[in-house]
């Protein structure tokens, strides 16, 4: 009798959640909606490949089918318990087409089966489970062809009140992944277990605490197995305590506080302990004063490191022209292998004015005293889980000169992933240090955060003082429609001491330049001479994007992109990056419409060699629920010794329900 008194009240709490909104009918279980997709379509496609003296052509002409299916149920009534499915199969997109094409514009998926459970979805107490089933090929970067075949499943609770909201949520997942041209293969298995709760004691303060528990898995069929990392493992704890309190009822005076802690174990161990204070007064006659103190306790498998860092910055506004502000920075390094004080202090300056043709001038100047002082007892110095962000176009230096090229090691944010040399990234030597950049289609993404090992030579101790001086001029037009700036930067040293195995980054920076918008139109060019003692270069940039709409009928998207760098390091070494890409979309009616992108992408340099042209035209149409369309695609890559020229057609017809 209990237990039937309890599923009554179950059930009336689910329609009492939902009753706002109107109250459905209830049903045991209800098909409340369906639809999806069949489709017949045919390919033909038609490629050849050159590589040194090796050449194949290769060419196509088969049907192809799909089905995909979507639902929404539920049981009882959708506040109860509400069921999404997400089903498909493609079996004649199948395996030969994607192993032999380039595959560059979408995602062919073969398999798929996604189901998403909601429980009490409307309630403050509510719960979700969803399992994902997928078996797809596609490309990285146009690059990279992919077979892709992932599996992940999971729960998130979640509980809403005024008194301790809290969120826990679990997530499992197994992931193969085989890229078809090198024959790389990877296995990943990740497993995460998160809890979060807040807590606010008045109106003033508030108080976040998260715990989270990850394991991650990582196999790389392409290293030798014998290697010790050819399967690597790491577990991860970690917590974080963040609290943000107002000392005063007018909240001009605030405290935030942020304590941390991290432990990986596996292949690469690594602890991380770090608190962080910041305090905010406003003060009158516009004065502001923001102090920072931050502990960082860092053990890793060669080397701990404790660090003590206060920053304290007084500010002033005058008007809307006038800021300036002065800082002070104190940082105290003791690690295993040396120990550094670092004091800098910094002084900003910035003014702007409005003049006329409803112009502005923008003037800023900043001025940096740093004076840094390391011992140490070891000529070789060991870093661990440093942290870099590599961008196409941009040079990348690791920050220790004299490094062991044979001790690097990048890997992703988990510690779990290991990129590959000469696959994934380059080195190149530049005078006393390494730069490190991506290879397209590897499987570092543009803009991807790495953390990267190695070990360097260093001298036993060193001391300099750095004096840095920076000036930025803007003056614009109309609004911003014509812009033109000068920036310069110029850092010299005072009384180097035992710098005889260190290379100081002497430089002298002055950068021209100048952008337009108007209308549709906008773009710019700038100069860049950077003389260096680490790594010189003359850097043109230029660019255009055009974007607009005629009578809302004609869309269009064009950028362009040239870098060319001159005299990198030395006279004659060269690199350029050129990257051009566009879209249009010519919508005939509501039915009917003609879409074409095209891209163009060329790098030229050390290890950097490549040149990638895609073009994509689709016309599509429809007549009540069937769908039309007809594209065309064409693909051409010279990569290193790799010419790949590609062609294809195809026409689909689906019905829609």
């Amino acid at each position: 009798m209990k237990k039937v008194k309890l599923t009554y009240f179950i059930l009336l709490f689910s329609i009492c959640g939902f009753s706002q909104n109107g109250t459905p009918e209830t049903a045991f279980w209800r098909l409340a909606n369906v639809d999806g997709e069949v489709s017949l379509g045919n390919f033909y496609w038609n490629q050849q490949i050159t590589r040194d003296f090796f050449k194949e052509e290769l060419e196509s002409s088969f049907f192809t089918g799909s089905l995909f299916l979507n639902t929404k149920s539920y049981f009882w009534h959708p506040n109860f318990l509400e069921l999404d499915l997400d089903v498909g199969y493609s079996p004649e997109t199948g395996q030969r087409l994607s192993l032999v094409t380039p595959d560059r514009n979408e995602v062919n998926t073969l398999k798929k089966v996604n189901a998403r459970a909601l429980l009490f979805q409307h309630n403050a107490f509510n719960v979700k489970a969803f399992l994902n089933f997928n078996e797809n090929y596609n490309n990285r970067e146009n690059l990279t062809n992919l077979k892709s075949d992932f599996k992940n499943w999971g729960t998130v609770l979640n509980y809403t009140n005024k008194y301790l909201p809290f969120t826990v949520s679990y997530q499992s997942g197994v992931g193969e992944q085989l890229e078809l041209q090198t024959n790389r293969s990877y296995t990943t298995e990740h497993t995460n277990l998160e809890g979060s709760a807040s807590k606010s004691f008045g109106a003033n303060d508030r108080h976040q605490f998260r715990y989270s528990y990850s394991k991650y898995l990582y196999e790389n069929s392409f290293l030798d197995p014998n290697q010790e990392n050819y399967i690597v493992k790491n577990d991860i704890n970690s917590w974080t305590l963040n609290s943000y309190v107002f000392l005063d009822a007018k909240k001009n005076y605030s405290i935030n506080s942020l304590v941390s802690n991290e432990n990986q174990q596996g292949n690469f161990n690594y602890k991380r302990f770090q608190v962080s204070e910041n305090l905010f007064f406003k003060l009158p006659s516009h004065f502001n004063w923001a102090n920072n103190y931050s502990y960082f306790d860092v053990q890793g498998d060669l080397q701990q490191s404790k660090q003590h860092n206060i920053i304290s910055t007084l500010s002033h506004q005058l008007y809307e022209s006038l800021n300036t502000s002065i800082s002070y920075e104190y940082n105290d390094v003791s690690n295993t292998q040396y120990s550094e004080l670092i004091n800098r202090a910094i002084f900003d300056v910035k003014y702007t004015k409005k003049i006329p043709l409803k112009g502005r001038l923008t003037l800023s100047y900043r001025f940096v005293n740093n004076n840094q002082d390391r011992k140490s007892e070891d000529t070789f110095l060991n870093i661990q889980n440093e942290e870099y962000t590599l961008t196409d176009g941009q040079i990348i230096l690791l920050n220790t000169q004299n490094v062991d090229i044979a001790s690097v090691i990048v890997k992703d944010a988990t510690g779990s992933i290991i990129y590959q040399l000469n696959v994934d990234y380059i080195l190149i030597d530049r005078n006393e240090y390494l730069e490190i950049q991506r290879v397209p289609g590897g499987q570092i993404s543009n803009n991807e955060t790495v953390f990267i090992d190695y070990t360097a030579i260093q001298p036993k101790s060193y001391q300099f003082t750095a004096l840095t001086n920076y000036f930025t001029s803007t003056i614009s037009f109309w609004n911003s429609a014509i812009q033109f700036y000068y920036n310069t930067s110029k850092q010299d040293y005072v009384n180097p001491v035992n710098i005889d195995y260190l290379t100081l980054n002497y430089f002298n920076q002055k950068v021209y330049g100048s952008r337009f918008k108007f209308k549709f139109v906008s773009g710019g060019i700038e100069y860049d001479d950077y003389k260096s003692t680490i790594i010189p270069y003359k850097l043109t940039r230029y660019y255009l994007v055009l974007q607009g709409n005629l009578r809302k009928k004609l869309f269009f998207t064009v950028n362009g992109t040239v870098r060319d760098y001159q005299m990198i390091v030395e006279e004659g070494m060269k690199q350029k990056y050129y990257n051009i890409s566009g879209n249009v979309f010519y919508n005939f009616n509501t039915k009917t419409r003609l879409f074409l992108e095209a891209s163009y992408l060329k790098q030229e340099g050390e290890g950097i060699d490549l040149d990638l042209t895609t073009a994509r035209a689709e016309f599509s149409t429809r007549f009540r629920q069937l769908f039309f369309s007809v594209g065309v695609e064409l693909y051409k890559n010279i990569f290193y010794n790799e010419n790949i020229d590609f062609k294809k057609l195809t026409i689909r017809i689906a019905r829609k329900f």
